[in-house]
Formats: C-alpha cells, structure tokens, sequence
C-alpha cells in the first residue's frame, strides 16, 4: 500500500468551491432539525391516539356534577354502541329516560340504557342485565331505578342507584311473581302485584312472569324508605296501576273497573274503564287530579283477570292507538282523546302530555301534545338506524320510560357527542398495549432511515 501510494502525483488537492463549508453545515443542521421533528411528530401522534383511543376507556376518580337547574332531553338519542360502560363502572348522575334498545334478529344485541338528564351520559344498566332485562321502573326524580326478575320467582327487588353505582337488596319474604306498576311522585312509595307461579324452573320468555302475574296476582305497596310491603287482599288481580298527584292515592285496575285506594289499601271510589282498555301504566293521573288517561291493549281479545290482555314488556314500539280520558268524578268533561300514540309517557302539565310516536318507516321519536287542540312539538328522535348486529340490522326501542318527576319542567337540549364511560378492560388493555408497540417501532425504523 505504501508502494501504491508513492506512486501517486504529490499534488495539492483541488480547492473546494466557494461557500462549500457553509452549505455542507447547513445541510447537516437542516437533517438533524428533521430527525428530531420527525421524532417529535411520532411522539405527538402517539399521545394523540392514547388521548382519542386509550384515555376514554381508562375509569378515572369521577365525582358527579351536581344537577343543573333544569333537566333537559337531547333532541336526538346516541345511537347504539358495544363501548357503552355500566353505572356500576361510571354512574352517570340523575336520569331522563330509560329504555330498551337493539334487536335480536340475527344476534340478541340488547342493552338497557338510561340517559343523563344533565348531559350527554349514557350508562348500560348492568343490574338489569344481570337478570335478563327484566322490567324495570325508572324513579320520579330519575335517581332510582327498581327491578323484578322475570326469570322466575324472586325473593327481592334489587334498587340501583343511579348516582353512585350501588344496589340494594329489597327482600320480598318467599319467593314470588313480581310485576311492578308505579311509582309515587314523592319517590317513596311502590306499588307492585306479585303472586305465586304455576310453571316450574326457569321461564323462556321475559314475559311469562308479568302476564301470569297480571292475572293472578295481588296489589302489594312497597315503603322503600323501610323496605316492608303491606298487601292489600281486596285488589287482585291487579292489572295496571298510577299514583294520583298527592302521592297519597292510586288507582289501581281490575277487570274492567280502576279501584282508588289510599296508602291504607281503604278503598274510596272506582271508575269504569272502557272494554279493551287500560289504565296508562305509572301516568294515568293527570297533575290536577281530575282525569284518568287509559290506552288500548297492546293486542286485542277479552280480559276479565284470567285471560287476554298483555303487557307488552320486551315488545318493541309499535303499536299506534290513542289516548283516551276518564272523569274521577262524574262533573269533569274529558278532553279530547289525542290520536296516534304509541306509549304515553308523561304530562308537561294539566294541558299537555308527552307521547312516542312512531312514522311509517319505523323511526321512533317523542313529541309534546296540548290537549284539546292536538298541536304538537317534536322533542326528540332517536337513532334507528342500520348499526345493530354488527351494522346488519336496523335499532329499535322497547321499555321506555321518561323521569315522571322531571317531565313538567324538561328543556331540550342539541345532542352532543355522547359521553359513554371507559371502556371495558378487555379492549382497553390491547390497545394500550399496540399503540405504544406500534408507535415505537415506527419511531425506530424512521431513525435508521
């Protein structure tokens, strides 16, 4: 080598262009300002996506916003989502609605939801997902919710606070039938029929129990600040019931005939309901006291306490009828009945009500009626469209139920983005887990690059 190099010319190396030092600096500065951008931007993205993917499904300490002033409905419902959390997980505070949502027609995709009445808050309500969707009454003031079992007999009522996840036992001494029918307006009374079963084991439908429990079952009144029920003998089969406005009464259907009875089960008039009718279940009395608000069965056939006549737990909105109104007392003129209901919900006031509805193409949505001339108001739409089952089949709506309590003084608010809950642990720990792992993979193949 020291041979080969000998024999090259000594000649002083060409000089190198003008400005060659300074370009070549620049240059260097100019990749190094790259690389550490670009590292900077891998980290930027991955933070982002932990923001948008991870930190949503992470359950942090949340403490429940106090209520605001007044309740509000969204103007139209989330649509359905398998990353929807449970109260017991994040419990969403007080509530406006409560309801059935999903189908079964491929897969049985159900979940039973409430809805935040100061938020965007959407909660699946794993108490009643325990016991197969059961029914279910959502509380006046929208803290509470009570449920049955309609698997079968039960030996208590379980009552899930909305407000901090936490359920209570209610026991119910031997195990019986249960069907629930109302709830006072002051939060502390329910009343609800319950009865012994024929059948053995387990039952194959959710709407076994309440239909046999309609026809056979006894009216029982539930003081849930002490947790014992009184029954009264005289009432049964206790079909439908409602509370009046003072908390004090209700009335409660048999057969064809609505008895009143105060909290005593002294019973002190009865009113006549037409064939093929019922008492609006948990809001047949109006706010000023005068009417009862009756609906038709949801299938047509006699009723006399042993057969005909159905619930219509589990039964999807769709049936259209309307809603039709009794005096208590004989010197008070009903309105008119309002046309085309498919579930009365609430009364806004003396003068208005608060229905579903539903429109040719299966779209559910609820609406403000006054009385007497029929205006209505939409307040609300919900989100029926092709993403149940995996995007293969349409969304539709049973069991629902608005904060009876909270109706007269409801706003309607532009929905928002929903506000879900973390997610569950077994989707939150893989992505956790593959952001990261993919962010430093890439972070290191752009540094040898």
């Amino acid at each position: 080598m020291r041979d080969l190099f000998a024999t090259l010319p000594d000649e002083p190396a060409p000089p190198m262009p003008a400005g060659y030092l300074d370009t070549v600096l620049t240059l260097g500065r100019r990749s190094a300002r790259r690389r550490r951008i670009g590292t900077a931007a891998v980290w930027a993205v991955v933070v982002l996506l932990l923001a948008v993917l991870v930190v949503p499904g992470v359950q942090l300490p949340v403490q429940t916003a106090a209520p605001s002033t007044k309740p509000s409905l969204p103007d139209r419902f989330a649509g359905y989502s398998m990353l929807t959390s449970t109260v017991a997980k994040a419990p969403p505070g007080r509530a406006v609605a409560l309801y059935g949502y999903g189908n079964g027609e491929t897969f049985n995709m159900f979940q039973s939801l409430v809805v935040g009445a100061d938020g965007e808050t959407y909660r699946r309500v794993d108490a009643m997902e325990d016991r197969s969707r059961p029914s279910a009454l959502l509380a006046p003031d929208g803290t509470r919710v009570l449920l049955g079992d309609d698997r079968g007999a039960t030996g208590d009522l379980i009552l899930v606070d909305l407000t901090t996840g936490k359920r209570r036992s209610i026991p119910l001494g031997a195990p019986v039938g249960v069907r629930l029918l109302a709830w006072s307006p002051d939060g502390r009374h329910v009343a609800y029929s319950a009865g012994p079963l024929t059948g053995s084991g387990e039952f194959g439908t959710v709407n076994v129990v309440e239909a046999e429990v309609a026809r056979t079952g006894t009216l029982r009144l539930l003081d849930l600040s002490t947790g014992r029920s009184t029954e009264v003998p005289a009432i049964r089969p206790a079909w439908t019931a409602a509370f009046a406005p003072d908390s004090r009464r209700l009335a409660v259907q048999v057969g064809q005939k609505a008895h009143l009875i105060d909290l005593d089960g002294h019973e002190y008039g009865s009113v006549q309901i037409t064939a093929g009718r019922e008492l609006a279940a948990n809001v047949a009395w109006s706010p000023d006291g005068r009417f009862l608000a009756t609906v038709p069965w949801l299938y047509d056939g006699p009723f006399n306490g042993t057969t005909g006549g159905d619930t219509g737990h589990g039964t999807f909105l769709w049936k259209v009828g309307n809603v039709e109104f009794v005096p208590v007392t004989g010197a008070s003129t009903p309105p008119a009945p309002v046309q085309d209901v498919v579930q009365l919900l609430g009364w806004r006031s003396a003068g208005s009500v608060v229905v579903a509805t539903i429109n040719a193409a299966g779209h559910a949505s609820l609406a403000e009626v006054q009385l007497g001339s029929g205006t209505r108001r939409t307040m609300s739409r919900f989100d029926t469209g092709h993403n149940c089952e995996l995007g293969m089949q349409s969304c539709q709506v049973f069991d629902l139920q608005l904060a009876t309590g909270l109706v007269p003084d409801l706003t309607v608010r532009h929905a928002g983005r929903p506000q879900r809950g973390p997610w569950p642990a077994a989707l939150t720990i893989p992505v956790a887990t593959v952001v990261p792992a993919a962010a430093l993979l890439l972070w290191r193949r752009m540094r040898r690059t």
